[in-house]
């Protein structure tokens, strides 16, 4: 039989560091009485499976479920306003969240290293992604972000290695520095052209952004966003990700036109042969692919890179302009 925390009813906050790492306690119930819980309250409670909230909970405070790591469900109360900063850091078990319409004050690294929330709903009228309030949620696939959205702030989505795809809704005028750094599997992302505010190194890290889509064909924002970026391989990357058929833009196509075989080589390095291919066929690089193809070739033989080769040798269909390609390298 579960181990059953019942707070005393007449209780109407829960006081800090109340209950922290109490080991014992499995189920938690709140009665009517409790409007706000303080932060630290229930911090450590590592085998916490349960809480019974009630509607009268408005606050969460800072801390107040951290390390909880046998939470895997949480069903939040429907006038809940309040979830305080890292409020629930470490939940390791926590699987998916559903916030409620009331809430509008969601605090950073709030959900910080819940490293099996898979899924995460936010409320419709949420202003503000607050900073590092989704950091290192590796198993966060997908999000959908609120139409009412303005703001994603400082490493918001730092570290989400399991996200693929993220369209950013129109409302969104502000993205501060390094909101999705480390995003490693990022592929393909949607900005608003309605950014007007760009923190430094949005994507850095994000070495399969394959695509990056602009909701209008205006240069000025994606211009932005590749000055803002300091590391000479994201500026490549994004770059290459932002040109193509949604976009021209001749600051990006001269910074690859410098910059063709290095373009091509970090693509080799990093084994994405959907940026190869896409650099390949960029037709504004016809005559800087041409000058550095063998030198490239060569490069991806002695890295081994069978794909990376194949990819080449397409785009060259001559088998890269060699005679017997077979004899000279191997594939």
């Amino acid at each position: 039989m579960a181990n059953v925390l019942n707070v005393p009813d007449g209780t109407r906050r829960v006081k800090p560091y109340a209950y922290c790492d109490r080991t014992d306690i499995e189920e938690l119930v709140f009665p009517e009485s409790v409007h706000s819980i303080g932060d630290w309250a229930f911090k450590g409670c590592s085998n916490l499976k349960k809480i019974t909230f009630t509607d009268a909970l408005t606050a969460i405070g800072s801390v107040a479920f951290a390390e909880c790591t046998s939470l895997e469900t949480i069903e939040f109360p429907a006038n809940l306003r309040t979830i305080g900063a890292l409020a629930f850091k470490g939940c390791t078990k926590l699987d998916h969240v559903v916030l409620p319409a009331s809430v509008d004050d969601l605090k950073g690294w709030a959900f910080e290293g819940c490293s099996s929330l898979s899924d995460i709903r936010f409320p419709r009228d949420l202003r503000s992604l607050e900073y590092g309030v989704l950091k290192d949620c590796v198993a966060l696939r997908h999000v959908e972000l609120p139409a009412s959205l303005n703001t994603i702030k400082e490493r918001a989505f730092d570290g989400c290695t399991g996200l693929t795809t993220l369209k950013i809704p129109e409302s969104v005028d502000t993205i501060r520095r390094g909101a999705f750094y480390g995003c490693i599997n990022l592929t393909d992302v949607t900005v608003p052209q309605s950014l007007e505010v760009q923190g430094s190194n949005l994507f850095e890290g994000c070495k399969t952004l394959n695509q990056v889509h602009f909701t209008k064909q205006d240069p000025a924002v994606a211009e932005e966003l590749f000055g803002n970026t300091s590391r000479f391989e994201d500026k490549l990357h994004l770059a290459v990700g932002m040109l193509g058929d949604d976009l021209k833009s001749s600051v990006l196509e001269g910074y690859l036109k410098r910059y063709t075989k290095q373009a091509l080589k970090l693509f080799v390095d990093i084994d994405n042969d959907a940026m190869l291919h896409k650099v390949l066929n960029f037709p504004f690089l016809d005559r800087e692919i041409d000058a550095c193809f063998d030198e490239v070739f060569d490069y991806a033989n002695k890295k081994g890179n069978v794909k990376a080769k194949a990819v080449l040798m397409n785009h060259r269909h001559i088998s890269g302009g060699y005679e017997n390609p077979a004899d000279e390298f191997e594939l």
